[in-house]
């Protein structure tokens, strides 16, 4: 039983003019009109990518994946269906895409560009209709689908009315925003919305370029090639994507709410035994202050091992026969449908063999890292997945059995432990 912990879903930009506020509607007419004329259509084809792959893969992806519409089902459930199920998985956790409403250009483009971005009543405004129009999306197989909501966090009312209201609409999880450096995570303000999140026992999922603890800026001038500004932007990027688990724990987050359930995904799994162990030596052998221990009253590792689990999308062999130090019952498989650097794109089950084969996984853990934890996690019902992954799921030995060529020379299969690539 194979269910994804990362997948990506919007719809084209008018859709969402029935789930906007009514008030809103007139100023999202005119936003469309502008959309339609700077937009070309799905944010992750080739056009888009040539900017940070060969030009070659990009004329290749959309070939192979655009043109032949396997992206559509970002906002068609039927085509999502047929494409996730030819490549044997069940179910998938639901996270937002770019194209939410009032987004003309990703955050990186804002800053790359030094242009402002929608206001805040826009982006709440957004939000509050990408949600309702994800909890109709996921209302056409509930069994299937783990809608994570969209919600800032400021003004902190109005996000745990949105908290609550997610709940009520079926919507199984949050995500973590991106904060303000001068109004971090662990603002004590921010406290209502931990205890609310604990009271409906939602899930909380941060996402690289999703979550960052910094709404933080890059100056791509003098880069000597455009290729160069990837990984530069990138690094800053998982950065404070990873920091919010500091935030977490440093800013007794984790202490005062004991409860809260955090999976960290697509930042990669590999760099937490080494962030856990710097964290734990922080805390036991540094010269920090030892009376700190009075408001951080566990170490790192006891927090995560509580609270925390990873979306381990981007998959990398490295990190599945690291797994032990990661922690087996943590790591929780992803194919990040639609987006270029995914495992979902006509190879998901050759993918999984080759990261899973190589290491000798035992089909137990096997099994609990492709689908009982996030099972649990998200509260998918097994019992309706079991006749679909009967029907689609591959045989063990399919993906546990190490592959003899390897077809995938490029991208996450062979990076190194605790890497992240596009």
């Amino acid at each position: 039983m194979i269910i994804s912990s990362d997948g990506h879903v919007a719809p084209k930009m008018r859709t969402y003019r029935e789930y906007m506020d009514p008030d809103m509607r007139p100023e999202f007419d005119d936003f469309c009109d502008i959309h339609d004329k700077e937009t070309t259509g799905i944010p992750s084809g080739g056009r888009s990518l040539k900017k940070f792959v060969d030009e070659d893969l990009a004329e290749e992806w959309d070939r192979t994946q655009g043109d032949t519409g396997r992206m559509n089902g970002l906002w068609d459930a039927d085509r999502r269906l047929e494409v996730l199920e030819g490549e044997g998985v069940c179910a998938e956790v639901l996270i937002p895409d770019f194209g939410l409403p009032f987004q003309l250009h990703g955050p990186a483009v804002l800053r790359e560009l030094r242009i402002p971005g929608p206001s805040p009543a826009q982006i709440q405004a957004g939000d509050r209709a990408f949600n309702r129009w994800l909890a109709d999306f996921v209302s056409t197989t509930p069994e299937r689908y783990a809608g994570m909501a969209n919600i800032q966090f400021e003004p902190v009312d109005a996000a745990v009315e949105e908290i609550k209201h997610a709940k009520e609409m079926g919507l199984k999880g949050v995500m973590i925003p991106t904060f303000d450096a001068e109004r971090p995570l662990f603002n004590p303000e921010f406290d209502p919305i931990w205890s609310a999140l604990e009271d409906t026992d939602l899930p909380l999922c941060s996402h690289a370029a999703i979550s960052l603890t910094s709404n933080f800026g890059f100056n791509y001038a003098g880069v000597p090639h455009p290729g160069c500004a990837g990984p530069l932007s990138r690094a800053i990027m998982i950065a404070f994507c990873q920091s919010v688990f500091d935030h977490l724990v440093w800013g007794g987050v984790f202490e005062r709410h004991p409860r809260l359930r955090v999976v960290l995904t697509e930042e990669g799994s590999g760099w937490i035994p080494g962030k856990l162990a710097q964290m734990d030596y922080t805390y036991t052998g540094s010269y920090m202050r030892q009376d700190i221990k009075s408001v951080i009253k566990h170490s790192p590792s006891e927090y995560f091992q509580r609270q925390c689990w990873i979306g381990s999308s981007l998959l990398a062999t490295s990190e599945v026969e690291a797994r032990y130090a990661i922690g087996v019952d943590k790591m929780m498989v992803g194919t990040d449908y639609p987006h270029f650097e995914g495992s979902w794109n006509g190879g998901n089950i050759d993918y999984l063999q080759a990261t899973f084969g190589p290491a000798h996984v035992p089909v137990e853990e096997a099994r609990m890292m492709l689908g009982e934890t996030i099972a649990k996690v998200y509260d998918f019902d097994v019992e309706k997945l079991r006749p679909i992954a009967e029907r689609i799921g591959p045989a063990p030995e399919r993906i546990l059995t190490p592959p003899t060529e390897d077809k995938f020379p490029r991208g996450d299969v062979h990076k190194p432990l605790g890497g992240f690539t596009i």
